[in-house]
């Protein structure tokens, strides 16, 4: 094979190789923090006694979140504690669709779908975010007594 040959096989492959999947798909990303939401309907919230919010995000970050769900009787909604750096974090957890609001009379909670019930008290591990309350996406979730962040839980990703 002659050089010239050799150097154009080799130029063929590399830009086989970039339109391949080597460079940006130009495909869906999922919105950062303070973005402008795609839709008034990615967020809703749900529910008076507890209020939850929920989401319709069909992808995001999947690193684990957690802590113990609580109710906060003050706003009628769900909070999500955890310790960080030598103090107790306060989250509002932003459910998947589809979960809903549990009032068994004794406790609040939630019905996750595909997992099922976590009521307060109970731990909450899943995959997903945490981003900050100012986001301008969870404007109708800022009623509920204070929160440091939000807590963006994955569908599909809860595990006991």
């Amino acid at each position: 094979m002659s050089r010239a040959a050799a150097a154009l096989a080799v130029t063929l492959l590399t830009a086989a190789a970039c339109s391949a999947g080597g460079g940006s798909s130009g495909g869906p990303r999922a919105t950062a923090p303070g973005e402008p939401t795609p839709g008034a309907d990615r967020f809703a919230v749900t529910g008076d006694d507890p209020s939850i919010v929920v989401h319709a995000l069909t992808y995001g970050a999947d690193m684990i979140v957690g802590g113990t769900l609580r109710y906060q009787a003050e706003g009628r909604c769900l909070t999500v504690s955890s310790p960080r750096d030598g103090r107790e974090t306060v989250f509002t957890p932003v459910w998947p669709a589809g979960t809903r609001p549990v009032n068994d009379g004794a406790r609040r909670g939630v019905d996750v779908p595909g997992f099922g019930r976590i009521m307060e008290g109970d731990r909450v591990d899943a995959g997903g975010d945490e981003w900050p309350m100012e986001d301008e996406r969870l404007r109708d979730a800022r009623s509920c007594p204070p929160s440091d962040r939000a807590m963006v839980l994955n569908p599909g990703s809860f595990h006991r």
